[in-house]
């Protein structure tokens, strides 16, 4: 099978499409003819070796944790799919492929009304959105949530998992045109953080309360701001720092133990235990199609270099699509 390998931990030095050995089915595995590739900034900061996870590879390897397409085989142990089935998850071992292996327990059948390139964008954003919102946060109907990077693959998700809790939701932007994005996708808010400071137009928007959660992408940039955004005993969950690398996030302790701040933090590592919850409750809300992936651009995966080019100058809204 054809498949797009990093070479070397250097962004650049382009990946390449190398012939490599057919993938096949372990046990607790699903294989698929892969349709749609989630080009995601993980996949582009661990080919930079900035990524803490980049020591799990090894050069030559082929990156991607989601991938979409139609089961060809299915391993030993595995009952819940059947050949021919469309299907979207996260992959094991790259999803840079024409053929790829998924976990079973990280896939989803995948509705007839969302394409394959949405369904690139479904998994592991809505498993990390659910862990941050239903997980750590606990977040419940009534209460205001503040999505920090409103048109981010998981911003999005975030928005429309809090709008399906019944939360009000209140999305950080840079432009208009994100803006107008983030409310298509039903935020009930939105500020340019270009324009405005998001933590007193939060106190505005609550009648000075705060907000009840924060969602926070980057924590590096927000982090100590995001305290003076929520009410008190408010939550805070960090799901990354900028472009995903390894950096130092700061924040005064003081204000942190006035406020009574819950700052919780999560990793995909931890997810496993939750992930059975997840395949139970998020299906049916899928199913409903209430749920939307914008796509910014469809590109062959050949072109995969240029696809980590435009992620990594942050210049999109919307998922990044690699087809096979």
């Amino acid at each position: 099978m054809k498949a797009m390998r990093v070479q070397k931990f250097d962004l650049g030095t382009p990946m390449r499409m190398d012939e490599i050995e057919d993938a096949a089915a372990g046990p607790g595995e699903v294989l698929i003819q892969n349709r749609a590739i989630g080009a995601h900034p993980v996949d582009v900061t661990i080919r930079s070796a900035q990524h803490p996870f980049h020591t799990n590879f090894t050069p030559p390897y082929h990156p991607g944790t989601e991938a979409a397409g139609d089961v060809i085989a299915v391993g030993e142990g595995v009952e819940e799919f059947q050949v021919g089935q469309r299907v979207c998850g996260r992959a094991v071992g790259g999803a840079y492929a024409e053929l790829v292996r998924l976990g079973a327990m990280w896939t989803l059948a995948l509705p007839d009304a969302y394409s394959y390139g949405e369904g690139a964008g479904i998994t592991v954003q809505f498993i990390t959105a659910w862990n941050a919102l239903v997980v750590n946060a606990r977040a419940a109907a009534g209460e205001t949530v503040l999505v920090q990077g409103g048109v981010g693959a998981v911003g999005m998700a975030s928005v429309q998992l809090a709008k399906a809790i019944g939360c009000r939701v209140i999305a950080t932007v840079s432009s208009k045109e994100k803006a107008d994005l983030c409310r298509s996708l039903g935020a009930d808010e939105v500020i340019n953080r270009r324009e405005a400071d998001f933590a007193a137009r939060c106190l505005d928007l609550t009648g000075g309360r705060g907000v009840d959660v924060v969602v926070e992408m980057v924590a590096d940039v927000n982090l100590d701001r995001d305290i003076d955004a929520i009410r008190p005993l408010g939550r805070i969950v960090v799901v990354g720092t900028d472009k995903a690398l390894d950096t130092d996030v700061s924040f005064s302790s003081q204000k942190s133990l006035i406020q009574g701040a819950q700052i919780l933090c999560m990793s995909v590592v931890n997810f496993p235990p939750h992930v059975p919850d997840f395949k139970r409750r998020f299906p049916p809300l899928l199913a409903s199609g209430r749920f939307k992936v914008p796509i910014f651009r469809e590109m062959p995966l050949a072109e995969a270099n240029e696809a980590h080019e435009i992620i990594w100058s942050g210049d999109f809204m919307g998922k990044i699509v690699l087809i096979p």
